[in-house]
């Protein structure tokens, strides 16, 4: 179980920063999942549209939202949704479209979205696969 961290002003020293990103690393991600982040950046490299994607950091960036987003959810392991949430703002701005699109006024938001939506979801439930483990 994950190690509940209160967020109390307190803390927000070095030992308050280190102690929140030790609670978010015990947060669970599954090998199917990194692989749909992997997919995630890797697609926005080969779409058309976009003349630069996003690099293996922004894959880091989308696995340390997606915890996060999970903890908010008050949950210590990450669902496909939580990837979903994130992956917009956390991939958008480090797309550079090209130039056909500024003129158009494309924004890299609409091109993530669209991109989102045609990766396939994992069909992952780690809540039921804890509850198997545990009774199985």
């Amino acid at each position: 179980m994950v190690r509940k961290f209160k967020p109390d002003p307190k803390e927000w020293g070095a030992e308050g920063v280190l102690a929140m990103r030790e609670t978010l690393e015990q947060v669970e991600i599954t090998p199917d999942l990194l692989d749909y982040i992997v997919a995630i950046v890797g697609a926005t490299r080969r779409n058309p549209q976009v003349q630069v994607g996003a690099s293996p950091r922004g894959g880091l960036a989308l696995v340390q939202l997606a915890r996060g987003q999970a903890l908010l959810s008050k949950r210590d392991y990450v669902v496909p949704d939580d990837i979903k949430q994130v992956a917009v703002p956390a991939l958008a701005h480090r797309l550079t479209l090209r130039p056909e699109l500024w003129v158009r006024q494309v924004s890299s938001d609409d091109v993530m979205a669209k991109l989102l939506s045609s990766v396939p979801t994992p069909r992952t439930d780690p809540a039921r696969a804890q509850a198997t483990a545990v009774t199985g």
